[in-house]
């Protein structure tokens, strides 16, 4: 997987949204407002560059103190959210 071309993540108001730039993007029904362990693994993140799971995972492993199976059931749910919202593929 690896993130879609066109959305930044911007805070408004104290909080993180992804915000789609550029016209081909915009579909505000798929707005994301993330927290801060998903900002910190969608900054981890270069654009184009592939992740998985996997990489998610140890990558919330190295940040937070959290057993393996929370982190990895966490980051398929932020995963699978963003798969639906069209943010990465």
């Amino acid at each position: 997987m690896k993130k879609k071309p066109g959305f930044a993540l911007r805070s408004v108001c104290g909080e993180q949204f992804l915000i789609a730039e550029g016209l081909s993007n915009i579909d505000f029904s798929k707005l994301i407002a993330l927290n801060e362990s998903s900002a910190y693994l969608w900054n981890a993140i270069d654009e184009g560059e592939e992740f998985t799971i996997d990489s998610l995972t140890a990558l919330i492993l190295e940040e937070y103190e959290v057993e393996e199976n929370t982190a990895r059931n966490d980051v398929k749910a932020l995963v699978a959210s963003m798969l639906e919202a069209g943010v990465i593929e």
